[in-house]
């Protein structure tokens, strides 16, 4: 079964739009405003089910996890302290990604700020970023479909990047694109995620 790999939480839980420091995923996709998640869940509820999942992850190998927050619409949002880029340290530990899993599957739909779409402009600097991927030791990385996605499925990629692979070039990669990376394979390895 295909899964997005690099949002087991990510692409349907967190996402990070351009300047945000927690999971706040930039406008929507529109340009009208976007509703408040507090429309569908209580506030206390929402901040509480957030900071489960962060004490999950504390208590899987991310002592320094952030606490959850509301943005000031009511979107959970886990914002970085003291420059610790906590989605990096996740990628590395995807036994806690699965453990605390039954927590996330609980967010509301409402939980995050929607994500806005690419431009084409993002889609092209996309193009861009898996051509630096394929200089820098991944040569079979696929080109981002229409809507910004690395679909492995049906390349030798298919049951995933493994970290010792994706890391140093997703790192390498970075002045390319800081967005986030949405990486669809069988749900075997390491993803590209928020670099």
């Amino acid at each position: 079964m295909t899964r997005t790999t690099s949002t087991v939480f990510l692409a349907a839980l967190l996402a990070v739009g351009a300047g945000a420091v927690g999971c706040d995923r930039g406008g929507a996709a529109s340009g009208a405003p976007s509703p408040s998640a507090s429309a569908s869940v209580n506030r206390q509820q929402l901040l509480a089910l957030g900071q489960e999942w962060v004490q999950c992850l504390r208590d899987h190998g991310l002592p320094r996890m952030p606490d959850a927050d509301l943005s000031p619409e009511g979107y959970l949002q886990f914002p970085p302290q003291g420059g610790y880029e906590w989605k990096t340290d996740l990628r590395s530990h995807p036994g806690a990604i699965e453990a605390c899993k039954s927590i996330e599957d609980r967010y509301p739909p409402t939980a995050f700020r929607p994500k806005a779409e690419l431009s084409s402009e993002d889609v092209r600097k996309l193009g861009e970023y898996a051509r630096c991927i394929r200089e820098h030791g991944i040569p079979e990385f696929p080109d981002p479909n229409a809507a910004g996605e690395f679909d492995l499925t049906g390349t030798p990629l298919a049951d995933g990047v493994p970290p010792q692979r994706m890391n140093p070039a997703a790192q390498a990669c970075r002045q390319v694109w800081s967005g986030d990376v949405r990486i669809h394979d069988n749900g075997g390895g390491a993803n590209g995620g928020k670099k």
